[in-house]
């Protein structure tokens, strides 16, 4: 393997993850902040965001091979889909036994590859295969992680949510999940909601931007994502949790 990560795995907060159904309050447009995104902003929306690693024996991940900068590098592998993860992991274990499933969150997994100036490693990130043929639906190239994010009109407003009073910009990794708030949006306004449009952007260009981009218009609504991580997998997780024998692995420091 090309690169030792680092032991900065820990535990998932489920409570932290979950959505609640008391932010789905009011959609409108968003103000601009006064300020762009820093590291320490960027980890805190990612750590609400639960995503599985592949170890071998040696508690080092799974690795395959990408193209970073025109060269190809070996790449710790990042499944969105615990079910996809829980499937790898028995052709894994035909060539090392005790390789396990890592649960762990993608901010703390973000700041200790890619954001590290020591590390400085790329992450594969693999989405969830329901969700990647949804996007595909709506654009038929799309390629990457799904993330779903709704407007009002093809170049309209985007469509955001109170929280402690403030507005969030929420970008949804189901499909599924954001037409539960586009329902209940209906639901509270009285209306059809013709005019809202879905669209499906990439995680991979949204962490790219949240780290290199230099648009203060674009960092302003990035300060304002909020990810919600997909219901599936929260319930997946919690059957894992309910069943310790088939658990995901927690790392050992």
């Amino acid at each position: 393997m090309s690169h030792t990560l680092p032991n900065f795995f820990r535990s998932l907060s489920l409570a932290a993850a979950l959505v609640s159904g008391s932010l789905l309050a009011a959609i409108g447009a968003i103000p601009l902040p006064a300020a762009a995104l820093d590291e320490e902003s960027i980890v805190s929306k990612l750590e609400q965001v639960p995503v599985f690693i592949i170890l071998n024996s040696d508690g080092q991940p799974l690795t395959a091979e990408a193209e970073v900068d025109n060269e190809a590098v070996k790449v710790p592998v990042v499944f969105l889909d615990g079910v996809a993860a829980s499937e790898f992991l028995t052709r894994a274990r035909e060539e090392d036994p005790s390789a396990d499933v890592a649960l762990v969150d993608l901010g703390t997994l973000f700041e200790e590859t890619v954001l590290s100036d020591e590390a400085n490693v790329p992450l594969l990130y693999l989405p969830i295969g329901a969700e990647l043929a949804a996007a595909t639906q709506l654009e038929p190239d799309f390629q990457g992680v799904p993330l779903f994010i709704a407007r009002q009109g093809e170049d309209g407003p985007y469509l955001t949510i109170n929280q402690d009073g403030e507005p969030s910009l929420p970008m949804f990794f189901s499909r599924d999940d954001l037409q539960t708030l586009l329902d209940r949006y209906e639901e509270s306004n009285g209306s059809t909601g013709d005019d809202i449009v879905v669209q499906v952007l990439s995680l991979e260009w949204l962490l790219s931007m949240m780290v290199e981009g230099n648009d203060p218009a674009l960092d302003a609504q990035l300060a304002q994502v909020r990810l919600f991580p997909s219901t599936e997998v929260l319930d997946y997780i919690r059957a894992q949790e309910a069943n310790p024998a088939s658990a995901p692995a927690a790392p050992t420091p």
